[in-house]
């Protein structure tokens, strides 16, 4: 997975090719964790290095992922083809598994809360960005990120909430990262923003000082959607708008974890309810409401 992940194709073919991997070659088995990126074409070299392809299976290939599908229908199948169609989960849970997850403690139980948002205006080249990329373009995310009265809400909800909570945050930007960060330290409230821009140091020292409650509130941008754990989270902001629900869902299971997983009983939810009333498409939490209904 390291020299999937990290790698372009060019720098997969470069390691590859050292003696010093050859054993590698050789495994007995393959796992994949979080397998829902794993349809890259580097990840498709590396396969192929260990011998798995459409023609030879040198040995097992297990993927593990708390969302096994991508944000459209060909790339789901791009993903499912990679693993031959073969869910090892499928009826173990029942027809719903977060539910079942839920009665039995290893998921969180979900309150949800909704900041009413803004209405976004963009141009007609903003939105053709938006439907061909799935995420916006930097203009309106810079509209976004200094929108006076959308932070307001935010910094005010997370002022509402326990002193002794630990809050996560998935802001807009970078920026917007640091701005939360900022107003919520000038309210008196501990606060650490980073992202991939945060030295690898610094970023391995806020995330431990959230983790043992010394930082309140950890906002970011880019970071911790994936292989991020801090399974005593209390509340989770979703702050900028997501239409992906396999993002989204990585996004809230940073705090879903329940007590039989290390993590808390119930978990808050924050949604930004943002208004793009020309995309034609709900936000991805709209997916997930069933969770706290």
């Amino acid at each position: 997975k390291e020299i999937a992940m990290q790698s372009g194709l060019n720098k997969v073919d470069e390691i590859v090719r050292k003696p010093e991997y050859e054993w590698l070659s050789e495994a007995a088995m393959v796992v994949v964790d979080e397998a829902h990126e794993s349809i890259t074409a580097s990840y498709t070299r590396t396969l192929e290095w260990l011998g798995l392809d459409r023609r030879h299976t040198s040995c097992p290939l297990l993927g593990l992922s708390a969302t096994p599908f991508r944000g459209g229908e060909k790339e789901t199948r791009r993903l499912a083809s990679r693993y031959n169609h073969n869910r090892l989960d499928q009826g173990l849970f029942g027809d719903d598994p977060y539910k079942e997850l839920q009665k039995r403690g290893i998921l969180s139980q979900v309150d949800h809360e909704l900041l009413e948002g803004v209405t976004v205006d963009m141009t007609e080249k903003e939105f053709e960005y938006l439907e061909q990329y799935d995420r916006l373009p930097q203009s309106t995310t810079r509209q976004l990120t200094l929108h006076e009265r959308r932070n307001r809400q935010i910094i005010e909800s997370i002022r509402s909430k326990p002193a002794n909570w630990s809050i996560l945050v998935f802001a807009l930007s970078v920026d917007h990262a640091k701005l939360l960060a900022a107003a919520l330290a000038e309210q008196g409230i501990s606060a650490a923003a980073v992202s991939s821009q945060t030295a690898a140091g610094a970023r391995r020292y806020y995330i431990e000082q959230f983790k043992a409650g010394e930082i309140r509130v950890l906002t970011n941008y880019g970071v911790l959607t994936t292989g991020f754990d801090a399974p005593k989270v209390e509340a989770i902001y979703v702050a900028r708008p997501v239409f992906s629900p396999s993002r989204y869902q990585q996004m809230i299971g940073r705090g879903l974890r329940g007590p039989l997983n290390g993590g808390t009983e119930r978990c808050l939810i924050v949604n930004v309810a943002d208004t793009f009333e020309r995309f034609g498409r709900d936000l991805a939490f709209r997916e997930f409401e069933y969770l706290w209904s």
